[in-house]
């Protein structure tokens, strides 16, 4: 082979070079190029081996020959087969683009690189380690060496590891113990230009032995785990694709052709399946294999099969892929994410987890990190998780298979105990003493999270809205089911939602016939009716719909002789009616419930509510000054009993009145603080709405672009809750202005 000095001359010679020109391109001193020529110097640092290699345009065998000739006696020899072990490249790879060019940088740095790719199974952490070790080959002459550490099966024992990567670059140290045969690879490692790949890591520790000190080699790990214990690695975590980059994978497999003649179908493939590559190769796969299957055939099956994850594999693929993660947990992380299973959204938060497992919140919290650790699931904030939805319908078929009824209902109860418990908070920070709040007693606040106002209960209730459609489960205990949708109405009502409140009051209704409690029955066909009229968006079908209900409530209290709730039940039968026009009747309703309030003397919620209702009908019959009185009137008591929601929904109709009347300075004084008021307590929807007048007002007094400023925020409050109808009156006034 010849001495260090004979191989640079001819290589040199053969470059037509001299050793001046060498010199300066290597960026080392004509002195030392003559001196290792002459034999001077026998060996050179790895670092001056390296330049003059890639001066001269070495590569393959003619590198890995001038580096040893330059190594020291007795030190670590590789054999003269150059380990190329790396599995072949995606002819077609695609997406992450980004990860791609922050790997080929990471490992294009001159000093010794370890990258943890980490991320959900499926996600292709071992199709970037291996595309970019192969586009890298010509980086790490003296080798790739690729390790399968088996940790998602029965992880390969770290000293095996070692012992397979000292093979593999031709090094024999016998006996060794393995701290000195790590030593030993380190050592080689700090003289060569390596690249391991290390897949599918059980842990740091298990791939710790193995990592490069020093040098220019590198490694590569991929994990579904965490490996917060290497500190000296560079993280990458790895997410699902890219709605362009999903269909551009598909079409690798599916055919270019085949996706470009069906993109809506293409789209549709990629969605369900969430974007995970390994679930879209699959689909991909089975396209290719049968040709004369149109795309819109498996988008269909798609979204029509009940359990998605047949579709992507029966024996194998994604549910095989999943089983492995869920089957290497811990016996209370297992039991985690099939509960999750029970839940109908893949978010989940640390209370609803800490219920679901019947253990403090510490405890569940400490479950939620162990599976976002293993990438089972995905921190999105400070105590709330999500899971990818096939991972989430995974979970689902683990609990239909393993959970008994007894179990499942349990764990649902403690759930919906917590929902129960924070909607009564709310209910009682918002409205303090109402007929509810009677018929539920002292001790309605149950143990459950505790909140500093009503908007902090109810925005807490918006993250977790999913949970209402408990109440309508079977096998729930129906006093609870009965406690939680009475005690539902106000959030409800600062909300929206009525197919959600609909579902849950008919619940309700069947829960508290069902506990043979009269005045409950009475309340919940009461807010049956209230729900249902807002379902329609045609105004006379959904009061046709609604007030039957209202009627029988109506029946139902003057039976029992419950003064309260006949007064609160003729003053929503008076909305409705005003709803539909009829003002008489609405009137005539809501003078009742007035007198019935002042009757029974201890009931200035009732009053209060009867005195915005009877202005709201003078308003439209043009008597702003009877209107105003009315409001002023119904102010003032909803201050004096904290009654937050009255006291910012009358605000809202004072300010309509002064904008009426052209009083705009004081409108728009009346209609900020109202705005200001419902941010602060949480309610959205009228601030929509007197954000809406605001918008009239302020376009009178500063020009029309606050008024569409005020317009945009009230149509985004309306579309969020579902009010579409109003929403559909802004964008008019916005089209017009």
């Amino acid at each position: 082979m010849g001495t260090f000095g004979e191989l640079l001359r001819g290589h040199r010679l053969a470059a037509k070079l001299t050793q001046e020109e060498l010199a300066e391109r290597a960026g080392v001193s004509a002195q030392a190029v003559g001196a290792l020529e002459r034999g001077d110097r026998r060996f050179p640092h790895r670092h001056t081996v390296d330049r003059l290699a890639e001066t001269l345009a070495l590569s393959g065998d003619a590198r890995q020959q001038l580096a040893n000739a330059g190594r020291r006696r007795g030190g670590p020899k590789a054999s003269a087969a150059t380990p190329r072990q790396l599995p072949a490249d995606i002819a077609h790879f695609t997406g992450q683009a980004e990860h791609v060019d922050t790997l080929v940088d990471m490992l294009s740095r001159p000093t010794a690189t370890v990258v943890a790719i980490v991320g959900m199974a499926g996600v292709g952490k071992t199709s970037l380690a291996v595309h970019v070790g192969h586009r890298l080959a010509e980086r790490f002459p003296d080798g790739q060496v690729y390790l399968d550490l088996r940790g998602t099966r029965e992880p390969l024992p770290a000293t095996r590891g070692l012992g397979l990567a000292l093979r593999a670059l031709g090094i024999a140290t016998g006996d060794t113990p393995a701290d000195e045969a790590a030593a030993v690879l380190r050592s080689f490692l700090a003289h060569q230009r390596v690249l391991l790949v290390l897949d599918d890591a059980a842990s740091a520790e298990q791939a710790a032995m193995l990592l490069p000190g020093s040098g220019a080699s590198a490694a590569v790990i991929t994990s579904r785990h965490e490996l917060g214990g290497l500190p000296q690695a560079h993280h990458l975590r790895l997410d699902v694709l890219g709605a362009e980059d999903a269909v551009a994978l598909l079409a690798t497999s599916a055919g270019p052709a085949r996706v470009a003649a069906e993109p809506g179908a293409a789209a549709a493939i990629a969605r369900r399946c969430g974007w995970l590559p390994l679930a879209v190769e699959l689909v991909g796969a089975r396209l290719a294999a049968r040709q004369a299957w149109p795309l819109s055939h498996v988008a269909d099956r798609l979204l029509a099969e009940h359990r998605r994850l047949d579709v992507l594999g029966h024996d194998g693929g994604v549910r095989a892929s999943f089983a492995v993660s869920v089957d290497h947990l811990d016996k209370a992380a297992a039991a985690a994410f099939t509960l999750f299973g029970l839940i109908e959204t893949p978010l989940v938060t640390v209370p609803v987890v800490a219920r679901l497992l019947d253990v403090d919140e510490p405890a569940g919290e400490r479950v939620l990190e162990q599976l976002a650790d293993r990438h089972l699931v995905r921190a999105m904030s400070p105590g709330r998780y999500r899971m990818h939805e096939l991972l989430h319908e995974y979970a689902r078929e683990l609990a239909g298979e393993t959970l008994s009824g007894a179990d499942r209902d349990a764990a649902l109860v403690r759930v919906l105990e917590l929902v129960t418990a924070v909607v009564w908070h709310g209910h009682s920070l918002a409205a303090p003493r109402t007929v509810r709040g009677s018929w539920a007693g002292p001790d309605r606040v149950a143990d459950g999270p505790v909140f500093a106002c009503a908007a902090d209960a109810f925005a807490w209730l918006d993250d977790h809205r999913h949970l209402f459609r408990l109440g309508a489960a079977p096998g729930m205990p129906p006093a609870l089911v009965t406690r939680l949708g009475i005690g539902s109405f106000t959030y409800f009502l600062s909300r929206g939602n009525a197919p959600d409140w609909a579902e849950l009051a008919a619940a309700t209704l069947a829960a508290a016939r069902a506990t043979a409690d009269r005045l409950a029955v009475a309340i919940a066909t009461m807010d049956l009716g209230l729900a249902t009229c807002g379902l329609s968006q045609d105004r006379d079908g959904g009061v046709a719909a609604g007030l039957p209900h209202l009627t029988r409530a109506l029946a139902e209290f003057r039976a029992l002789d419950h003064a309260h709730g006949l007064a609160m039940c003729l003053m929503n039968t008076g909305d409705i009616l005003e709803a539909a026009g009829d003002v008489a009747a609405a009137l005539t309703h809501n003078e009742e419930a007035l007198a019935v309030c002042v009757r029974t003397a201890d009931f200035p919620g009732g009053e209060a509510v009867a005195s915005a209702n009877l202005g709201g009908l003078y308003l439209a019959a043009g008597d702003l000054t009877k209107a105003q009185a009315c409001y002023h009137r119904s102010l003032t008591l909803n201050e004096e009993i904290g009654y937050t929601i009255g006291v910012v929904d009358v605000l809202r109709r004072i300010g309509e009145v002064h904008h009426r009347d052209g009083r705009h300075d004081t409108a728009e004084q009346v209609l900020t603080r109202c705005v200001a008021l419902c941010r602060e307590h949480g309610y959205p929807v009228i601030e929509a709405a007197a954000r809406h007048t605001l918008g009239f007002v302020l376009r009178e007094r500063a020009g029309l672009d606050a008024a569409r400023e005020q317009w945009r925020a009230a149509l985004a409050g309306y579309e969020k809750y579902g009010k579409l109808a109003e929403a559909a009156a802004v964008r008019r006034d916005l089209g017009c202005s």
